[in-house]
């Protein structure tokens, strides 16, 4: 009983908390819930007085709660009163737009956790795109004019290693009715078990003009599959969700098909950096759709993708910060993930200053030299990331003014949290705020928490 009433009395102080102490309390709370039987002084949270800051509370309190028990045990033990604030149950979307497509089906029967085909992948990627590479061509053709053209289709001949006649020959022919022989002879690989079904008909056979058989199927949805052309963003929506889909077992599934699975990304990822990053902003943002409803799953594997560097800290802090949805910036998986990726940089620069210790008790030159660049470039991606950071918290606390003032004050609470955990390691950054951080310097409240963690 004493327990409770000392709960009881932070809870109704929780505005007076910085958003440090609350989550402490959030977590501590979940923990005594826990080892109580789920039993507690529920009075703070039910009626028609609840505070704003309570509900927000023993919201994360549960959220918290749910990794430690199930959510039958919650829904089963807790009070009927207070089942409103449980988390909904932790399971992967299924009802995606891009799940639905046809497309999806046989994306996920080429992705396998044992024996993974990863050239059969990315030659299905590449069919999807295939429409729209050739609608290029054909485009380039008509502007370059008839000796344009023909010099274009040498080249495609060339480097496919196919006479150019015969390709054009084959290139007349739809892309959907193509025999397996043929598609081979174009450089173009076709998995069994996502387009073999739709290339096997018992319909009629017609000759091209070398006598080669070429069959026509009667499978009208199959030969619409790639009738229109695939951006590379829904293509890497699509791989990015069905990889998620045959991993979403468990952690273990996970980490097995991304292992088999992690040069597709890097055959799909764009050369370009501006093109790179919008990439891996889409792949992030499919994560959170498809985990939206567990907080758990979506921090592990935006990890284990940050580890195997198909994510980025710049793509994941962005798209975390700018998120709306149930997974929003104020979710606990939000915050768990920016000091995750806070901490795993601020890690490696250590680990650079370590090595450089080291190489100058060895007393080699080249190694000396190799390590200061590291350095100087962990130090500057290091504060290009908080810079990110504080970029992302000041918008959302504009952003907010006129729609949700607990979150504009919670955006405001972030900052400072952010600034004294790390404020030894980003003192430099924080004493130029006003000029590096978009917003700082027009903002009064901004400035006077800048202005505070100065003086630490």
């Amino acid at each position: 009983a004493l327990i409770d009433r000392a709960y009881h009395a932070l809870i109704d102080r929780a505005s007076d908390l910085d958003d440090e102490c609350v989550e402490v309390l959030a977590e501590a709370f979940a923990y005594h819930l826990m080892h109580n039987g789920y039993h507690s002084d529920w009075s703070p949270f039910i009626g028609e007085n609840v505070t704003v800051q309570a509900q927000r509370f023993v919201r994360r309190a549960f959220d918290r709660l749910l990794r430690l028990s199930f959510h039958q045990n919650l829904m089963h033990r807790l009070p009927e009163a207070v089942q409103v604030y449980v988390p909904p149950e932790p399971l992967a979307a299924s009802n995606l737009p891009v799940q639905g497509k046809r497309e999806f089906s046989h994306m996920t029967s080429l992705i396998r956790i044992k024996e993974p085909d990863e050239h059969g992948v990315v030659s299905y990627c590449e069919q999807l795109q295939r429409e729209l590479a050739k609608r290029h061509r054909e485009q380039n053709d008509d502007l370059s004019g008839p000796e344009g053209k023909h010099e274009q289709h040498d080249v495609v001949g060339n480097e496919e290693g196919v006479d150019s006649p015969k390709r054009r020959r084959l290139e007349e022919v739809s892309p959907d009715v193509r025999s397996k022989s043929e598609l081979s002879a174009v450089g173009i690989q076709p998995h069994a078990q996502a387009i073999g079904d739709a290339t096997q008909t018992d319909g009629p056979q017609t000759l091209d003009g070398q006598g080669e058989i070429v069959k026509a199927t009667k499978v009208e949805e199959d030969q619409k599959i790639f009738a229109e052309p695939w951006s590379l963003e829904a293509v890497v929506e699509l791989f990015t969700v069905a990889v998620l889909q045959n991993g979403s077992k468990t952690p273990t599934h996970m980490n097995k098909i991304l292992d088999g699975h992690a040069r597709v990304f890097e055959k799909l990822r764009p050369s370009d950096e501006d093109e790179a990053h919008s990439f891996a902003k889409t792949i992030a943002r499919c994560i959170f759709e498809f985990w939206r409803s567990s907080s758990q799953h979506l921090e592990i594997t935006l990890d284990a993708l940050l580890q195997r560097g198909i994510l980025t800290p710049r793509s994941v802090v962005e798209h975390a910060l700018s998120e709306r949805g149930p997974q929003g910036c104020d979710s606990m998986a939000v915050r768990n993930i920016i000091d995750s990726v806070a901490r795993k940089s601020l890690e490696h620069s250590q680990t650079v200053r370590v090595e450089l210790a080291l190489a100058k008790k060895v007393g080699k030159p080249e190694v000396l030299d190799s390590c200061r660049q590291q350095l100087d470039g962990a130090i500057h991606e290091t504060a290009e990331l908080f810079t990110l950071i504080f970029t992302g918290l000041v918008r959302n606390h504009q952003d907010f003014e006129d729609t949700d003032m607990l979150l504009r004050h919670v955006m405001l609470q972030r900052v400072l949290t952010v600034g004294r955990k790390y404020h030894m390691f980003i003192k430099p950054l924080l004493d130029a705020a006003e000029s590096r951080v978009p917003g700082v310097a027009h903002n009064a409240e901004i400035a006077a928490v800048f202005q505070s963690l100065r003086t630490l």
